[in-house]
């Protein structure tokens, strides 16, 4: 879903309700999004910028670090970024100085446009767990013969799984 900002941008106070609802293709074989990421998106004009915010929602279908089961996982997540034109009070110092605001706002090209559907899948992707667990407690796999401990314990002699 791409947006004009030019038109928000040259009006100071401009508001924009998006209802956001996109299929986003997930990146891994780990992970699987087959619900639809869904949420309200803002976009408010401050004269020089454009705020987005808001929120999406979905559910992924992950592979357990432990176990290796698939198990869905419902995840939501706040989307915020800000936005101005490419110019040169906007573009990132590359010094030595410390962070300003002005180096966490992202550059809008000459066309004005923003890909939402890309902003949200970013944010989707930072918002994954790095260890997803099917449950809390989750014993996972004998290290030794590899069954599931969950299911009881294994063969293994005590002491070596």
């Amino acid at each position: 879903m791409r947006v004009n900002l030019g038109e928000l941008l040259a009006d100071r106070g401009a508001v924009r309700v998006v209802a956001f609802s996109e299929r986003i293709e997930s990146s891994g074989e780990d992970i699987a999004l087959f619900d639809p990421v869904q949420g309200e998106l803002v976009l408010t004009s401050t004269g020089r910028t454009v705020c987005l915010t808001g929120g999406v929602h979905t559910a992924l279908t992950l592979v357990c670090g432990a176990c290796l089961k698939p198990f869905r996982q419902p995840l939501e997540v706040s989307v915020e970024e800000e936005f101005a034109r490419a110019t040169a009070s906007v573009i990132p110092s590359r010094g030595e100085t410390a962070l300003g605001p002005e180096d966490f706002v992202v550059p809008v090209g000459r066309d004005e446009m923003v890909d939402l559907t890309e902003i949200v899948r970013q944010h989707l992707v930072l918002a994954m767990p790095s260890a997803p667990r099917c449950r809390d407690g989750c014993r996972g796999l004998c290290d030794t013969c590899g069954a599931d401990l969950n299911l009881g314990p294994c063969a293994c002699p005590p002491g070596s799984a």
